[in-house]
C-alpha cells in the first residue's frame, strides 16, 4: 500500500483496516480560463486537504486520481485536460501508518 503525506494529510492509495471513514470525497481542477494540464498533482492534493481538515480528518483511503479529457469542460477551459481525485476522507493514527511504509 502506497501513501503520501502533503502538509500534515495523508493520501493513501489502498484502505488500512485502522483507518475510520467518514465520508466520501471527490475533486477535480478545471478552472475557467486556465491551463489545467499545467496543473500538478500537488495543486489537486492542495485542494482535497482543504475540505479533508474541514471535515476532521487527516487523510483520504483508496485515494485514485489521474488527468483525464472531456469535450463539455474544455467549453468552459482552455484546454479539455483535467486533474480528478478520489477517494474517502478517514481518521487514522499516523503511527498505525509506519508499518505500511515501504522499505
Amino acid at each position: 500500500m502506497y501513501f503520501a503525506e502533503f502538509k500534515g494529510v495523508y493520501f493513501i492509495e489502498g484502505a488500512p483496516r485502522e483507518a475510520v471513514a467518514l465520508e466520501s470525497i471527490s475533486s477535480e481542477l478545471n478552472g475557467f480560463l486556465s491551463q489545467n494540464q499545467l496543473r500538478s498533482l500537488d495543486d489537486m492534493k492542495e485542494e482535497m486537504r482543504e475540505y479533508v481538515i474541514q471535515r476532521g480528518g487527516n487523510c483520504v483511503i483508496d485515494f485514485k486520481y489521474g488527468q483525464r479529457s472531456t469535450f463539455w469542460k474544455s467549453l468552459w477551459g482552455m484546454d479539455n485536460v483535467l486533474w480528478y481525485g478520489t477517494g474517502i476522507i478517514a481518521k487514522i493514527d499516523p503511527i498505525e501508518l509506519q508499518k505500511y511504509k515501504r522499505s
